[in-house]
């Protein structure tokens, strides 16, 4: 690594808390972690430890009830806790994006899997319907789903649990983002499938130099 290059994400000292009925539960205390570019980084802990809660705190998606104590989170220089939410938008999907446990849970039912993936370039790029359908296409190819054609006329329910999460990786990678975050997002498949997906996003991120916190 190029040692002029900046870290893409900087966490120093964070303390996240969650707010109930029953007072403050603090999920996390005092957690650091630097991610330079193009690296690969895991988070590794017992089930509600706090793995999830970095991720979400990380994409600024705390909820109404959860909130940073203290500690900063810096993205490429900027402190994401300090930006707006017109900032924030401009931000996730397009230089932040995350891939979930669950692919069902990221894909809405009801739309075609062009619409879905068409929409990410739509929102943040000024780009063409043409060039958006280009886009998905390819990258559906490149997470090595065959007949993207197909795919892209699908809804969720006509894939397999396998080929909806590669069209979610599909999806977190089509803005091209620095910052990749994964949340267990091979947690609902076998084991054959799994080791697939795992390799397939390393070479991807490799291809694309896409930093990752698993």
């Amino acid at each position: 690594m190029n040692d002029k290059q900046e870290p893409v994400l900087v966490c120093k000292d964070l303390c996240i808390s969650y707010y109930t009925r029953a007072g403050e539960i603090p999920a996390v205390v005092d957690f650091s972690m630097t991610v330079n570019p193009g690296e690969t980084i895991g988070i590794v802990g017992e089930s509600g430890c706090g793995k999830s809660t970095v991720a979400m705190a990380i994409m600024q998606y705390m909820g109404g009830n959860g909130g940073i104590k203290s500690g900063s989170i810096t993205f490429k220089g900027r402190d994401l806790t300090t930006l707006s939410e017109a900032e924030l938008r401009s931000v996730r999907g397009s230089e932040i994006s995350m891939i979930y446990q669950e692919p069902f849970a990221s894909l809405n039912p009801s739309l075609k899997i062009s619409t879905q993936l068409m929409e990410v370039p739509l929102a943040h790029e000024n780009i063409s319907q043409k060039e958006a359908r280009k886009r998905s296409i390819q990258m559906l190819a490149d997470v090595k789903l065959p007949d993207p054609e197909r795919v892209m006329g699908s809804y969720p329910h006509q894939l397999s649990g396998g080929q909806q999460q590669r069209v979610v990786i599909a999806m977190g990678l089509l803005s091209n983002p620095s910052l990749l975050l994964l949340d267990e997002p091979t947690t609902a498949l076998d084991v054959t499938v799994e080791a697939g997906i795992v390799k397939l996003i390393a070479d991807i991120s490799k291809k694309f130099g896409t930093s990752q916190v698993y």
